[in-house]
Order: C-alpha cells, then structure tokens, then sequence
C-alpha cells in the first residue's frame, strides 16, 4: 500500500512545475504598472488642483483650460515607466492657461 502511496507521489510531483523567472518577471511588470499609475494619478492630481477643475471640466466659474501633455520617460528602482506630464518649467503658467 505504501509502495503505491509512493508510485502517485512521483507522479504527482511532475505536474506542477513554478518557473521563478516567469513569476518573477511577471510581478516585476505589476510593480513597474503600480508605480506609473501613481505617478500619473499624482500628477493629475496636482494639475487639477493648479487649475482649480478636473481634466475637460467645464463651467461658468472656471476661467482655466488645461493645456495637453508629453510622455516622458523615467527610471525607477522598478524599472522605466512612462508619465503624461503637463506642459513644462512654470507649473502654473504651463499647465493652465486663461481665457
């Protein structure tokens, strides 16, 4: 009985098979997307607050427009990621304009 214990054992063990490198690979790009969304989203965050209204925001009390923006590429300890930022140098002057 234990012989045969020993035989589904063995050929069991073959079936599941973790490739690190996959695994590893595959958590580094989860981590690498995690840190860019942050970036983005604080930039966003940062831009709304300069204007005083969300992204394509319209309303009578809103004077500003939000200006476009560029990709820029930045390398972190997780790797190169890629940020929308809005427009460049003077945050204020370049990130929303008056009408």
């Amino acid at each position: 009985m234990e012989n045969v214990a020993q035989e589904n054992e063995k050929a069991i063990s073959g079936a599941i098979k973790i490739d690190e490198k996959e695994i590893r690979t595959h958590l580094d790009g989860l981590v690498r997307q995690s840190v860019e969304d942050t970036l983005n989203a604080l930039l966003n965050a940062e831009a709304d607050a300069i204007c005083q209204a969300s992204r394509y925001q319209r309303s009578p009390d809103r004077q500003d427009t939000r200006a476009g923006s560029y990709k820029r590429k930045l390398l972190t300890k997780a790797g190169e990621v890629e940020t929308s930022s809005r427009g460049g140098g003077d945050a204020q002057s370049d990130s929303c304009s008056r009408r």
